[in-house]
Order: C-alpha cells, then structure tokens, then sequence
C-alpha cells in the first residue's frame, strides 16, 4: 500500500476547492509535517517489510525523505526479540516463524534518539482465497476475488501488482553501434516491454455483511477497453490479508480520503489513527498502522486470446511511424543520422539482388519500450 502517497489527507489544514472559472489558490501556513510514516506487514511465516520515511509540506514536489539508520525489531510477550535488517535504505526486513497465538509489539528506534512502539499485535491467519478470476463485458475487464471469512477473520484488505507486455509504436530488431547498423541480440531488444503497477488502489470487504461470512466476486481491477494492459499478455497478484476492526477503519478513512477528496462536495480529510506511539511523546502524529498475521495469495495470467477482439491505444504512441528519407549505408551518414539517439534504424532496405539500399529511421520514443518499461523479463513470467 502507498501511503506516503495519501499522508497530506491526514491533516486538517485546508480542502482544495476549483471553481468553474478560476482556480481558488488557499494560503497555506508552513507547519511542520516532517511526520514519520510507517508502512509495512508483519508475515508470521516468512518474510516481512517495514518501510519508514518521512511527510514533507503540502506543496512540496520532494520525494519523501527516507528513514536510514534505524533498530527495527519484534518483540513477544515473553520478550525475546527479533531484529529487522535494513536491505535497502528505509526498507526493513525480518525473516522467521512466530507462533500466532501470542501477542507481538514492533520497536523503532531511529537514529535520532526517538523511540517507537506499536499496540499489542495479535496475528490473524487469513483464509486462502477460494477463486481470483475476471469478466468480460462492453467496458473492458473486471478482476474480481471470491474468499470465505470466519469469527476471527471477517475484515479484508486486498493488494494487487501488475504486470503486462507492451508494444511500441514502431516495431526494429536494428540497432546503431559504432558507425554500423546490425541486429540487436536478444538482451537488446526494445519491441517487446514489460509494464507494472505496483502501488494500486486501496481495496477493502467486511465479510459479516454477507452471508455465511461468504465475499462473492469482490472487484479489485477494471482494465478498460483499448487499454495496453491487454496487448499480448498480462498478471496480477493479489495478496489477501485479514486485519482487525481498527486496522479496517484505518484503512477505509484513508480510501475515503484518497479515493474521494477533490471536489467541492468531497468529504474533508481526517486525522486517522495510528497505533505506533512515541514513547516519550503521546501526540506526536504517526502515520500508518501496523498489522500481522499470515497473508494469502494467488497470480492470474490473461492472454488476449482470452478477451479478443481487444484493440488496443497508446497515446504515447499515437504518432508514431517510419521516416521515409532513406539514409545511405555509409559509416558517415549512418552516424549523423543515429549517433544522437534520438532516432533508431527501423527497416533495411535492399534491391532486387539483394542489395543493400540503406535504412529507414523512426523516433526513439516510438522505436524504444524501456523508456516506458522493462525488456527484462519478470522471473513469474509465465511464455
């Protein structure tokens, strides 16, 4: 979940209201809002992440400040201790097995001096989900998730990443390299991309709403038509976790706040509540709210085999074609014309003998998919 990406709605300072004619610019008073966030989930059987950073003002364009150099660790309630390690900066992790019937407590210690503990923490084992599946209707694709809650699991918060190829607007196997035009290697290929969404939206679902604590096709993803999502193939994984009333309550103010704020009729933002605590100060703001238990997952494949007819738009793309000034296969013309970058060989042209003529260029931006993602391909990927 990106929290950090909805902080700003934890505060009361103001609501942006734009009018039909002329935008409504509020002043906004610098207060400090250099709060920690806390993000994360405590797995008890395998691995957990705790990621801490830092709010910035309202206004701010900065990327948040990430928290470095902090104790992380879990305590029971017979205090033993285990510590997380800080993998990559800001980002903590912890590895282990814990019993599920004793209750838990996470430590921060930051370099600062000032120290962090969470509310007890009773872990929640989630129920495996019975069917993650999709329908196709006139408007595009619905992902939906299907689970069986129980008296101790009845609140879900679901989390998704995906991934998807794309293709560029102009399709070259070519690739200029040092005077000369050749085949591009397979480690070099920039026709075929994998894109990803790795922090979508918040999903949540009270099972004892329903019968027999039972969830039917809860929708967690539309994909719309003419989305590139579908070009050829695309995964989700979607990871299930029960939580606890208050975890839930946190969790849907802060879809409420994300989701909904932005107009003049939008609810105003909330202070939620967190329950990692200052220990040496009660009202120091925190934001975030710290779970654990065992998580549930499953991955689903879509081919556009499935869904066709499945026209697909790119606007980034739109204008793309070949150049149709041949460029000579000589060493001087082909470096002026590719040695910039900002246009790639995309057809070779021969005669009738076989000949070759010279080549046709095309944009970079239209040529080249890992401006826009990755050539490498996922390790789940599944041909």
């Amino acid at each position: 979940m990106k929290i950090r990406i909805v902080y700003i709605v934890l505060v009361l300072l103001t609501v942006f209201i734009q009018s039909c004619r002329d935008p409504f610019e509020p002043e906004l008073r610098e207060t400090n809002l250099n709060f920690l966030i806390v993000e994360g989930f405590i797995e008890v059987e395998g691995e957990s992440k705790i990621k801490l950073s830092r709010s910035t003002q309202v206004r701010s364009t900065d990327e948040l400040e990430i928290e470095i150099g902090a104790r992380v660790f879990l305590t029971n309630e017979e205090k033993e201790t285990w510590e997380f390690q800080e993998r990559e900066a800001g980002t903590y992790t912890l590895t282990g097995n814990f019993d599920p019937s004793q209750d838990y407590q996470l430590g921060i210690w930051l370099s600062n001096g000032q120290q962090y503990m969470s509310e007890a923490l009773k872990p929640i084992i989630t129920p495996e989900i019975e069917e993650l599946g999709y329908l196709r209707d006139e408007e595009g694709v619905e992902i939906f998730v299907s689970t069986k809650g129980n008296d101790e699991a009845q609140y879900f918060l679901w989390s998704y990443e995906e991934h998807w190829i794309f293709r560029p607007g102009v399709i070259t196997y070519l690739i200029y390299d040092s005077g000369l035009v050749r085949s591009r290697k397979e480690e070099e290929r920039i026709d075929r991309c994998w894109g990803k969404n790795l922090f979508p939206k918040i999903v949540l679902q009270n099972s004892s709403r329903f019968e027999d604590n039972t969830i039917l096709q809860r929708e967690l993803v539309r994909i719309p038509n003419l989305s590139e999502k579908l070009t050829q193939k695309y995964s989700i994984l979607v990871t299930q976790r029960a939580i606890n009333q208050e975890s839930f309550d946190f969790w849907e103010i802060l879809r409420k706040n994300s989701d909904d704020i932005g107009g003049i009729f939008s609810p105003l933002p909330s202070l939620i509540r967190s329950n990692i605590k200052n220990i040496n100060d009660n009202n120091e703001p925190v934001i975030g709210f710290i779970s654990m238990g065992k998580s549930a997952s499953k991955r689903l494949f879509i081919s556009i085999e499935e869904v066709i007819p499945w026209p697909v738009f790119i606007p980034e793309y739109e204008f793309c074609q070949v150049l149709q000034d041949t460029i000579p296969p000589s060493s001087d013309l082909i470096t002026s014309a590719f040695s910039l970058g900002d246009r790639t060989p995309a057809r070779a042209l021969y005669n009738q003998m076989g000949g070759l003529i010279g080549y046709l260029a095309a944009e970079s931006r239209c040529t080249d998919c890992t401006l826009r993602g990755t050539n490498v391909k996922p390790d789940f990927w599944e041909d």
